[in-house]
């Protein structure tokens, strides 16, 4: 599995506006970004689930079954999974190995919408922590070792804490 980049301020506001703008084109309740082993990191809209942080647990173990379920019937690659209620839907779409985007929506929306929708998005998330993960390979996060409660509030407080990096050499004279 490949592991979650180190986030700038930068990085979560360029998040934070791809969601948003996913639950506005899409008329979505909420869209969720989710580190795949279930640690919520960044969410968007106003009629959330009650308890986001439990809600990404539970997506991320739902896809993560799926997935296995899937790779039992020798499928090569799984992308999405839909869970379908009477009041609500959500969807659960593969970003990488380290990311899934999950998406909350009325049953009055059209699923095939919000799904087009959810692409665009899904591609926007990829390339930042495509970048994130260029700009500083060698500092990943693994939430559990860090006993992250919050990962949301993590990047916050790391985000402002001076940079650690070495001071660059100075140019030879």
């Amino acid at each position: 599995m490949k592991s979650f980049p180190s986030l700038t301020t930068a990085d979560v506001e360029h998040l934070d506006g791809l969601l948003k703008d996913l639950v506005a084109r899409s008329h979505a309740l909420s869209a969720l970004l989710v580190e795949r082993a279930g640690y919520l990191i960044h969410r968007a809209g106003g009629e959330s689930p009650s308890d986001p942080a439990e809600f990404s647990s539970l997506a991320a173990n739902a896809f993560s079954a799926a997935q296995e379920m899937s790779k039992r019937l020798k499928e090569s690659f799984f992308t999405t999974l839909r869970v379908s209620g009477t009041r609500f839907h959500t969807s659960i779409r593969h970003v990488d190995e380290s990311a899934l985007l999950v998406v909350v929506f009325a049953t009055t929306s059209h699923p095939e919408q919000v799904e087009a929708e959810a692409v665009a998005t899904v591609i926007g998330i990829y390339e930042r922590l495509e970048i994130a993960r260029h700009r500083k390979p060698d500092q990943m996060v693994d939430f559990a070792d860090a006993n992250v409660e919050s990962a949301t509030k993590f990047f916050r407080r790391q985000a402002a804490q001076p940079p650690t990096d070495p001071p660059s050499e100075p140019p030879a004279s």
